[in-house]
């Protein structure tokens, strides 16, 4: 499996036909090598950018009455830098009034998808994909999925919801895209079920959210040689990955661990990590990022961290231009690792808008601070963390929950012991009062826990 699947794969999307004047003509992948540059890239973001702009303007009365009000027409855009010339769109207007950046008739529409954002308690969003637009989502998924997997994989998915045109099914089309077999019992079996599917399907690859593919690690760690499964690759989604569980998860199963970054509204698959696991590359021939300052809204440089800023560039149904995520990130500007010459990259998202609590002082308090200390002690599986005010200064409650005890794999005593100090390291004494422990016993964070963590803010 090359490590650019994806470069290759979007610049064969480029040279289909659909390409502007201007990019250069080169040989498709097979005995000659891709050849574009980020020139090239650049190219046909604009292109596809000023079309989707037209179109946008054309049939959406949201997009119209946004660009009217800015002062700004589709053909004022005419370089990739004029796009901040457009107001940004907030989550809360596709929350309030979906129906208005439709672009096809309801009867055109294919998929309705409803959901709340992973990991917040907002209000509902709604988006809507066309036929083609779903096509174009299993693409990327298959290409994504490229990156990890091939013809001959067997692909077991920890997916909610396997019903037609859910995102464990359009998953699974992807994975039968690429040439692999996809198995997808869904994430609400047990641990001990889940393993018998993967040793009855010769699973080599497992997709997941990565809190549940840990907790599960966990659960059959104590019972079961892991090393000798079969598995290639744990393949991740939905959250931060601190560095000390992917070690201990490819220590336990034996393989190598890939994230995948997605969003909803952006069509689910958005990004993955190559084999240097560097950063992610995303789908350039679907989406423009941009970074901005999330106070300003003003583009920031490369390497700047910001808020991470997608337009739609192919999205017939319901595209959308310049959406806020509200996920903190920045591009890397040096070259991948890989060897994607054309490809941006971004690196890891740590954090959420609606995941820091600011102190008195303005320090930002984030759970990836603690994310690679707490999960670096054995036996930690989970945590909650609740922020308080007590007398004249903050206070952190942290709830850990520890592994079942069983044959004297951990000592949760010595939890407490180590975390305090870890924790210390990693606020200012000064902004805030002694931190208090609480242990609590298997599972009882498992109904609470979002795929992103947040701070309970009790203040």
């Amino acid at each position: 499996m090359p490590s650019n699947y994806i470069e290759n794969w979007i610049q064969e999307i480029i040279l289909s036909g659909a390409a502007p004047d201007g990019v250069s003509g080169v040989s498709l992948p097979g005995s000659v090598p891709l050849k574009l540059d980020r020139a090239d890239m650049d190219a046909y973001r604009l292109f596809r950018l000023r079309k989707i702009l037209q179109y946008s303007y054309d049939k959406s009365s949201f997009y119209r009455e946004l660009f009217d009000n800015a002062g700004t027409q589709p053909d004022h855009i005419r370089r990739l830098e004029d796009l901040s010339k457009l107001p940004l769109t907030e989550p809360e207007h596709l929350a309030a009034s979906p129906y208005r950046f439709l672009c096809l008739s309801r009867a055109e529409v294919a998929r309705p998808y409803t959901f709340v954002t992973s990991g917040t308690t907002g209000p509902q969003k709604k988006v809507f994909w066309s036929y083609a637009d779903l096509e174009g989502i299993t693409d990327f998924m298959a290409a994504g999925m490229g990156m990890v997997a091939g013809p001959g994989d067997v692909v077991q998915i920890l997916l909610p919801d396997g019903k037609p045109g859910s995102q464990a099914d359009l998953l699974s089309q992807g994975v039968r895209k690429l040439g692999a077999t996809p198995v997808a019992p869904g994430p609400d079996l047990s641990a001990e079920e889940q393993l018998r599917i993967l040793e009855n399907a010769r699973s080599t690859v497992i997709f997941g959210y990565a809190g549940r593919i840990f907790r599960l690690t966990t659960e059959l760690q104590p019972n079961h040689d892991l090393k000798n499964k079969g598995l290639r690759v744990l393949f991740l989604a939905a959250e931060y990955l601190p560095d000390a569980r992917r070690r201990a998860l490819e220590e336990i199963w034996n393989c190598r661990v890939h994230m995948h970054y997605g969003l909803t509204e952006m069509g689910l698959g958005v990004a993955v990590e190559c084999d240097a696991r560097d950063g992610y590359h995303f789908n350039e021939a679907g989406l423009l990022l941009e970074v901005v300052d999330p106070r300003t809204g003003n583009p920031l440089p490369a390497g700047d961290e910001g808020e991470l800023v997608f337009t739609t560039l192919t999205r017939e149904a319901m595209p959308l231009i310049r959406y806020r995520t509200h996920d903190i990130s920045r591009l890397i500007p040096e070259p991948c690792p890989c060897g994607a010459h054309a490809l941006l990259r971004i690196d890891r998202v740590r954090k959420r808008l609606e995941s820091i609590a600011f102190l008195a002082n303005g320090d930002e308090l984030f759970p990836a601070l603690f994310d690679d200390v707490l999960f670096g002690i054995p036996g930690i599986v989970d945590y909650q963390v609740l922020l308080s005010h007590t007398g004249d200064r903050d206070s952190l409650h942290f709830r850990i929950e520890c592994v079942r005890e069983h044959r004297g794999i951990i000592d949760c005593a010595r939890i407490k012991l180590n975390a305090l100090p870890a924790i210390a390291r990693n606020i200012h004494a000064g902004n805030l009062a002694e931190p208090e422990v609480e242990l609590l016993g298997w599972g009882s964070l498992q109904s609470e826990s979002r795929a992103k963590k947040m701070i309970v803010d009790r203040r």
